[in-house]
């Protein structure tokens, strides 16, 4: 499940962040954003009934739902039960990380330095949510990147669709973008959605850790077997 998750977002390359004071508003953001054709959306838990309005659109909708700004492990609990397929925080929670991972939830934990990335993965996070995204930079991305290969990055925070793809190219596995697309009218927000899903046709993110391959277990192969002869390897001569 939950990485059939992280495919969904990293086919989309965008997380939209919806984020109001009206969760009617919320609501009919969501829905233009998926019109838009951008199937994965977080709603922020700022929002007024943000968990109802997360149960509507996982009720009403084939898009993969999520919620931000998670905070407490309450909170974790809150948006599980109403069928949340990821959340997000902008800040590193080790009990909110395990907690949701517990719970088979994608997470993506804030995180600014190398210190909390190194904290953030040893929890389990599935992806490292560098915030705020545009004080670091994408300089900032590249550096962090050398020490934790292997992390999927989600950098959101002052990222818009003109330089989604450059995120994208630096290395991070999709990248979160709020108001610069969720604000204003519906018709406003399809359109927008739609601009920035064509402008980021061919932009694949780069450097995406592999997933484990279930056909695979390395405890099966022979050769770890202490057992093993690799002469056996080798076909007897004729």
């Amino acid at each position: 499940m939950r990485a059939e998750v992280r495919a969904r977002i990293e086919r989309a390359r965008v997380v939209a962040i919806v984020r109001s004071e009206d969760p009617d508003a919320a609501l009919n953001a969501a829905r233009a954003i998926i019109d838009g054709g951008l199937d994965v959306v977080e709603i922020s838990l700022t929002t007024p009934q943000a968990v109802e309005v997360i149960g509507a659109l996982i009720r009403t909708t084939t898009a993969c739902i999520g919620a931000g700004t998670v905070l407490t492990v309450a909170e974790v609990d809150r948006v599980a039960l109403a069928g949340a397929a990821f959340l997000v925080a902008p800040n590193l929670d080790e009990s909110v990380v395990r907690t949701a991972v517990d719970a088979g939830l994608v997470v993506g934990p804030g995180v600014f330095t190398a210190t909390e990335c190194a904290r953030a993965l040893a929890v389990g996070a599935d992806y490292l949510k560098l915030f705020p995204a545009a004080v670091a930079g994408v300089a900032g991305l590249t550096a962090l990147r050398g020490p934790f290969p292997a992390a999927r990055w989600l950098p959101t925070g002052g990222i818009g669709a003109a330089d989604a793809a450059a995120w994208l190219a630096a290395g991070a596995s999709a990248v979160g973008i709020g108001g610069r697309l969720t604000g204003g009218d519906p018709a406003a927000i399809t359109a927008r959605t739609r601009t920035l899903c064509a402008g980021l046709a061919g932009a694949e993110p780069t450097g995406l850790p592999a997933e484990p391959s279930p056909a695979h277990d390395p405890r099966h192969d022979p050769r770890h077997d202490p057992r093993h002869d690799p002469r056996h390897d080798q076909k007897a001569s004729p």
